[in-house]
């Protein structure tokens, strides 16, 4: 037997699926580019989820909210997850207040890339969503 409970987090998009991932699952894990209208999709989906949660006698604060993420470090801004890591890090900010995401993922093989979300976007993510909570 594992030593600790193996979450189990799917990555749905469909509103059947997503009742049934707040019925059943740990969490919830898709994909940003897979989202039909970005990030905007989330409010809807995570209502979905926390129907199935309801209904099922869940608190639909059991299921946690990840996000599967990618884009480019650069100097320009082009728009969401492509500039600087601060932009990056309130783009974080941003979707972790507005929809209740816990936890994102970086979908890169790139390490400097994955380094710069460590020790830059996180930690300063982190930082904007305290502040905003406490102030």
């Amino acid at each position: 037997a594992p030593a600790h409970p193996i979450p189990i987090r799917i990555g749905a998009l469909g509103p059947r699926m997503l009742r049934l991932t707040g019925r059943l699952a740990d969490g919830w894990l898709p994909s940003l580019m897979f989202l039909p209208d970005g990030p905007a999709s989330l409010s809807e989906m995570n209502s979905h989820i926390d129907d199935g949660a309801a209904g099922a006698g869940r608190d639909p604060r059991a299921v946690t909210r990840y996000l599967n993420i990618a884009g480019t470090f650069t100097d320009t801004g082009k728009g969401l997850f492509d500039g600087t890591p601060g932009q990056w890090a309130e783009q974080v900010a941003d979707i972790a207040l507005t929809h209740g995401t816990s936890g994102f993922v970086l979908a890169s093989d790139e390490p400097g890339a994955l380094e710069l979300f460590g020790r830059e976007v996180a930690p300063r993510a982190r930082e904007i969503v305290a502040a905003e909570r406490t102030g």
